[in-house]
Parts: structure tokens; sequence; C-alpha cells
């Protein structure tokens, strides 16, 4: 799926000024993606997978809708918790964590889906984030940047 940019957005997501100002590229990417209606996010046009994550807050209970990059894994798809290698772990993730089964879902090119969702360890993880690094090798840079273990959830369509 790559093109001619990933290797441009692999080397823009390396430097330092893009996780400082990672707000506003998120926000690019939320606007062309509800400008598309999920078909053309700012990560897509790079030649990148991406979904946007729809999870309920763990404490309002409202939901919010946070744009990710993700790789293919197992019949489903992989996110990573990595805040661009930052000490705090993001705020998607603990609601994540915190979510009833069924109440999650994802947008990809478009389409809206349940899904069911597993945090993964030990051998699975292992597995999932070696796709997830062929995809976007500035996880590995990422893991490096914090002491934190960079936390892997699996997402699975809902039957």
């Amino acid at each position: 799926m790559s093109n001619i940019l990933t290797p441009v957005a692999i080397w823009f997501g390396r430097l330092d000024a893009t996780r400082e100002n990672s707000s506003l590229v998120v926000r690019v990417d939320s606007w062309m993606s509800r400008g598309s209606r999920g078909r053309l996010p700012l990560l897509r046009v790079a030649g990148l997978p991406t979904l946007t994550l729809h999870v309920p807050g763990r404490r309002s209970r409202a939901m919010r809708s946070t744009p990710l990059l993700c790789a293919s894994w197992n019949n489903g798809l992989i996110i990573i918790g990595s805040n661009w290698g930052g000490e705090k772990t993001p705020a998607w993730v603990h609601n994540l964590r915190a979510a009833a089964p069924g109440t999650v879902g994802i947008d990809v090119y478009g389409a809206r889906l349940p899904v069911d969702v597993a945090e993964l360890s030990g051998d699975d993880r292992d597995s999932a984030w070696a796709a997830a690094v062929s995809v976007w090798p500035n996880y590995a840079l990422y893991a490096g940047r914090t002491a934190r273990r960079l936390p892997i959830f699996h997402l699975t369509p809902r039957l």
C-alpha cells in the first residue's frame, strides 16, 4: 500500500519536532478524514494503513475518536500505544482498557465496524510487534525513547 510519500512520512515521523507538534498532525488527519467521510485521512495519502478508533471515555463515557496507524496481523488489525515515544501513555489506551465489550468500533476506508479488543502479551505481542515495525519502522525508535512498554492491541471484527 506504500507509495512515493511513505519514506517521507517515515522520515517526518522520526523528528522530535513532529512529536512536539503531534496534536497538529492529528487535527489535520481528523479534518481530512471527516471531509472525505473516512476515505482519505492524511496518513493514507502517505501510503500508510490507518483507522479511526471510536471508544467511550473511561470517565465521561462520551465517544472519543482517534486516528491511528495500524497494521494487519492475525485476521485483524493491531494498534500501538506509542505516543511518538513519549513517557505518557495515550488517553485512548486507558479508554480502550476500560471499555466494555461491544462498545469499541473503528472506521476503515469509510466503513464503521464494531470490534473485539485484546491487549497482546508474550509471543503474540512479539509477532504483532514485528508486523507493526514492518509497516512503521519508527515504532522501534519510539520504544527506545521511553522506559514504558508500548501496549499493542489486536482488533478483530465483531461477528
